[in-house]
């Protein structure tokens, strides 16, 4: 079964994270199952995904491994998302889990799309639009709109993380097939930009060239000045996750050179309502 191979191979992928932090602290195997009064086969077996660690067990190992601030927080939050969201099994890509965990912690968030309207401001039916057109069934985009919604709480908790986005205007012109559906996303788009807490600007196709041209990133900033930055980048099967502070130099490079070829933040309003108008 489909879901039962995912779940699988997000043990194998978590574990494979825990066995990472294990050599990177220096313990060896029988180390780590001393510390948790058990074998070394049943660590073996966490870490190349063949059971689940329990949350007790993975507090343990990530004390044990010295493992702090948002790495720490991150793999806590992925922990707790498999205990509260078994309808998400199946519909998350190859390292998103991870990246959901860290989203979670982060206290900004920074994100250059140049082809759809970001997650974090997307309404559902737009949400769910896009993720039919990527081929999913009724049934996967339904829950993938689930999920999606359900990130979106950040921005409504008491203290949200600082959400930059720069969105290209090719994003805010692409046609969808149902009528208005596009002209009422880009008004609950410009709506977000009035939210103290939200920065939109929209890069317009006047700019050119722009070092952004790969293809769109997110970047992840914590509360605690130690620490690093984290970038996710995606693709058709997976997400990616890098900590590397030279390639996270790029990225951060990247978005503060789009981000001053955008639009100022009122310009880019005033440029999304006129595209919504066309839209309708």
């Amino acid at each position: 079964m489909a879901g039962a191979s995912d779940a699988v191979e997000d043990r194998r992928r978590f574990g494979g994270e825990l066995r990472q932090l294990r050599e990177k602290a220096g313990r060896t195997l029988d180390e780590a199952a001393a510390r948790l009064e058990c074998s070394s086969a049943k660590v073996s077996r966490i870490e190349t995904g063949q059971v689940a660690v329990r949350p007790l067990d993975l507090r343990e190992l990530l004390d044990f491994y010295q493992v702090t601030g948002a790495r720490r927080a991150a793999m806590l939050a992925v922990s707790r998302q498999r205990g509260k969201r078994p309808e998400f099994d199946g519909v998350i890509y190859d390292g998103y889990n991870l990246y959901l965990g860290y989203e979670e912690e982060a206290g900004e968030i920074r994100e250059y799309q140049p082809y759809w309207i970001p997650g974090l401001l997307q309404t559902r039916e737009y949400a769910l639009a896009l993720s039919l057109a990527a081929g999913s069934t009724s049934e996967v985009a339904e829950r993938r709109v689930g999920l999606r919604m359900d990130r979106q709480a950040l921005l409504r908790r008491e203290d949200p993380p600082r959400l930059s986005v720069v969105v290209d205007e090719a994003a805010l012109r692409r046609p969808v097939p149902e009528p208005g559906l596009m002209a009422a996303q880009l008004r609950y788009l410009a709506e977000a930009a009035g939210d103290p807490h939200v920065s939109v600007r929209v890069l317009p196709s006047s700019a050119g060239m722009h070092p952004a041209q790969a293809g769109g990133f997110i970047i992840l900033g914590f509360p605690l000045p130690d620490d690093p930055k984290v970038v996710y980048t995606d693709d058709l099967t997976e997400g990616r996750l890098t900590q590397e502070p030279d390639r996270v130099a790029v990225y951060v490079s990247a978005f503060e050179r789009v981000q001053a070829l955008a639009l100022e933040p009122a310009e880019s309003v005033e440029l999304i309502h006129d595209v919504a108008g066309s839209h309708s």
